[in-house]
């Protein structure tokens, strides 16, 4: 995955990593790219336009960075949960479940579990310590412009919760 496509931010600035189910083609794309278009055009924090923007990567996950030289205040914040909610709660797109795990499965294919169903692929040897898996908990453009975002299970925090 292209770790520059947040180039004109700094290491620092914010990073919100929202993974879906299901891969997000056709309308569903469509919907979550106007959304987020729209809450970008109008993103603040403290009365201040924070600098905003979006990927869609693997068609698996939407990452939303977000800079402001301030710092992007809690209500802010909360302004962009309430985007994705509002996702779920009228298209059924749910960026929010943080009960998922992603990884890349044999073919290189995105695939999404629950910690329970990812514990029994570690404990049937599923899950090798190359397996690709994706750390949706990273915080700043920093993280995914070092190569953070997607690394092999051995060199995840994966590796040390599902043993």
């Amino acid at each position: 995955m292209p770790m520059d496509i947040f180039a004109r931010f700094s290491e620092t600035d914010r990073l919100w990593v929202y993974g879906f189910s299901r891969p997000l083609t056709g309308t569903c794309l469509t919907r979550i790219e106007n959304t987020l278009q729209l809450f970008i055009s109008t993103w603040t924090s403290h009365g201040l336009p924070v600098d905003g923007d979006f990927s869609i990567l693997g068609n698996r996950f939407v990452l939303l960075a977000g800079g402001l030289k301030e710092g992007i205040s809690g209500c802010s914040i909360d302004s962009s949960v309430r985007c994705f909610k509002e996702l779920k709660d009228i298209y059924d797109l749910d960026g929010l479940d943080r009960s998922l795990i992603f990884y890349r499965d044999a073919e290189s294919l995105i695939q999404s579990v629950s910690f329970f169903d990812f514990q029994h692929l570690v404990k049937d040897g599923k899950i090798t310590s190359q397996t690709r898996v994706f750390d949706n908990t990273i915080e700043n453009v920093g993280n995914l412009q070092r190569g953070e975002f997607e690394v092999d299970f051995e060199n995840s925090w994966h590796a040390q919760r599902f043993q």
